[in-house]
């Protein structure tokens, strides 16, 4: 199967750069498709200064079933150094995206987006271990236990405000830390399962399974 990897770079701010993100995403293609099945996408690779993460200096975004957006800032000092390993993570968290779009979707309820990143978040973990992400330990024992409570009450709220949950300020990636923890619980309890056999999943089966009180 085939990544097609579209380079927009009419601007050339990626000059310089475009042979190691492209070694990137070979390696982790490689890595995927040792416990994935092969699929084709397409990989737009763009220049964006000031739409990535700060400490990274690139973003990812998978929008459908077979496409992956990567988001990188030049102009940014961490973007040079963190085309290896970190990009690759990117990727890889991004793709099981792709193929989660593929059965159930991302989701549309509070619920179920948790699910969806907290797999993302533990797949790469599978593929390349190390510790977690900012954005996945970013709460404490008390911050997850008070994230627990209000995802509990609001798991099924197809009008939850993402944008707070994931990218707010209050605190900073709750839902990316809750999600972790959430799937990281449920890995515990099924010590046969993985993300990537996980990435159908229905999310109920981790509300059902989990004890939502953190901490």
């Amino acid at each position: 199967m085939t990544w097609t990897i579209h380079i927009a770079n009419a601007s050339g701010r990626l000059d310089g750069l475009v042979s190691a993100i492209r070694s990137a995403i070979a390696r982790a293609q490689t890595q995927a498709e040792a416990v994935t099945e092969p699929v084709d996408i397409d990989l737009v690779v763009q220049a964006w200064p000031g739409r990535v993460i700060e400490h990274l200096g690139h973003a990812g975004y998978a929008p459908t079933d077979d496409m992956i957006q990567l988001t990188l800032d030049p102009t940014n000092a961490n973007c040079a150094e963190n085309l290896g390993e970190p990009l690759e993570r990117t990727i890889v968290h991004e793709l099981h995206h792709v193929l989660r779009w593929r059965g159930p979707g991302y989701g549309r309820t509070l619920g179920e987006a948790l699910v969806t990143e907290g797999l993302a978040g533990h797949f790469a973990q599978q593929l390349y271990g190390g510790p977690p992400e900012k954005w996945e330990s970013s709460l404490d024992a008390e911050g997850l236990a008070e994230a627990a409570r209000d995802a509990e009450a609001a798991w099924d709220d197809d009008a939850y405000d993402h944008a707070a949950w994931f990218f707010g300020n209050d605190p900073a990636w709750r839902g990316y830390a809750l999600g972790y923890a959430l799937v990281g619980r449920f890995l515990l309890s099924h010590p046969k399962e993985t993300p990537a056999t996980l990435i159908h999943a229905e999310a109920a089966r981790f509300r059902d399974d989990c004890d939502m009180a953190f901490g």
